[in-house]
């Protein structure tokens, strides 16, 4: 049993789709390939894409290394290659794309066991037909029914459905079976015409019909789904520096006294009360940008938050011997917020991480650099991925704030911790978050699209 959701554009609506079907389904979410810098680690220390750790969190699952079998990460200097949860290094392109083949023939044997699968993108890219292992393998060697999901909102939506049908080989064709319309604004009957007008050249089935909704927002996948949000008093800016990832985190601050905005400008950044560093996956590049930006001065006036990759920037040196982060070979200065070196090496940390401090700092680590202290740490991480540990981390000075654990605004000890700068958070914890999400999701589907015609194509 299984069943492939896809579309002909990116931002579609796939990955609602995907989220509610699993839960409703009791299904098993994946994504046999994702480019995100967005990421999250299993709980034995596998890295995969976050939205599809959503997406098994929300159906009552613990995520997976499954749920991802691929996770592309670009850095800037080429492509990070997650395969299976473990990081095979970095590649450009070319290279990527002479893997995919053997990499294909290891996934497949998993995919299609009780799977709503999310497919990539558009399925309709012509340069990529050949290479594309998220829908057109998975349709044509497995057999796997395809659902597109076609965002009204932003128009052409028929004729890209039926562009997407007339370009595709006949083995993917046959398994192009119904389509969801999303986002739609107004009276559907005004949808019929084209509704049978899609159905007679294709075949496919109209499957149902989702009202465009505001209230209906997932924790972001990418750099599409950056919007402000919050409409408390506290003014926060991000910086949205190149690289910037796990920021869907900062959707803890949407139940808080905060209105945050991401910020690209000087005047954005210095009407900030509290300015975040997010993560990077290229921390020396992003540290590079916000300085060409004229930021640095204005962020030590300001209370600041650094995570992962930001919290490294506020360090004295960053080392990158052998250019596993940068791209190139070198020492560089941080922002000298906190007396610490960073040290880069090919050890990756992935990991589901906890302290006791301010009862309970949890969240999850994703990176790479050793962190070397001549000031006290803020707190002792105790447990990795369930085995005990003693690693220092963090540090506070003032109204500045650093942690290498993502997630840790959800937490008790991360709710604490930000009240030293004036953040005051009201969310439950991650998992209790994103179950009331794809709880509105589930609800949402039920009203408005054919539940048991879908059970039935996922499974034949």
């Amino acid at each position: 049993m299984a069943l492939l959701i896809a579309s002909t554009m990116s931002d579609s609506g796939k990955s609602l789709v995907t989220a509610g079907l699993s839960r409703i389904m009791t299904a098993k979410p994946m994504k046999v390939q994702n480019m995100s810098l967005n990421s999250y680690s299993t709980s034995d220390g596998g890295e995969i894409s976050f939205i599809q750790a959503y997406q098994a969190i929300g159906a009552g699952l613990n995520p997976s290394r499954e749920n991802n079998p691929i996770l592309l990460k670009p850095t800037g200097k080429g492509i990070e290659v997650v395969f299976m949860g473990d990081p095979l290094g970095i590649f450009n392109a070319d290279i990527y794309y002479s893997m995919i083949g053997s990499l294909w023939d290891k996934i497949k044997g998993i995919v299609s066991r009780d799977h709503v699968i999310e497919g990539a993108g558009g399925m309709g890219e012509p340069n990529f037909l050949d290479k594309d292992i998220t829908v057109h393998k998975v349709a044509s060697e497995l057999k796997v029914n395809i659902i597109l999901v076609l965002d009204i909102d932003r128009g052409g939506a028929f004729a890209s459905a039926y562009g997407t049908y007339m370009m595709s080989p006949p083995s993917v064709r046959e398994r192009m079976v119904g389509f969801i319309i999303n986002k739609f604004r107004g009276d559907p009957k005004y949808l019929d015409p084209a509704i049978s007008w899609l159905k007679g050249r294709t075949g496919m089935v109209h499957l149902g019909t989702i009202p465009y909704e505001e209230g209906l927002n997932m924790m972001p996948e990418d750099s599409m789904n950056v919007f402000p949000f919050g409409e408390g008093d506290l003014e926060v800016g991000v910086i949205a520096y190149p690289y910037m990832s796990n920021f869907n985190e900062l959707f803890a601050l949407v139940k808080s006294n905060s209105s945050v905005k991401f910020v690209r400008d000087l005047g954005s950044l210095k009407r900030s009360d509290v300015v975040i560093l997010p993560g990077s996956r290229n921390t020396i590049e992003s540290l590079s940008w916000l300085r060409s930006k004229g930021f640095e001065d204005v962020i030590k006036r300001k209370s600041v938050i650094g995570i992962c990759g930001g919290f490294q920037m506020m360090g004295s040196t960053l080392i990158d011997k052998i250019g596993i982060e940068s791209g190139t070979p070198g020492t560089y200065n941080g922002m000298g917020i906190f007396d610490f070196d960073v040290i880069y090496g090919e050890r990756k940390v992935i990991s589901q991480s906890f302290s006791s401090f301010k009862g309970g700092l949890r969240g999850y680590e994703i990176r790479r650099g050793e962190i070397s202290y001549r000031q006290d740490p803020l707190y002792v991480i105790e447990r990795r991925n369930g085995k005990d540990v003693e690693v220092y981390d963090g540090a506070m000075n003032g109204d500045k704030i650093g942690t290498s654990v993502h997630g840790f605004m959800f937490s008790p000890g991360g709710k604490s911790l930000l009240k030293e700068v004036g953040i005051k958070i009201n969310s439950s914890s991650l998992e209790e978050e994103i179950s009331s999400q794809v709880s509105l999701i589930e609800k949402m589907l039920r009203s408005s699209v054919d539940l048991d015609k879908i059970e039935e194509i996922y499974k034949s």
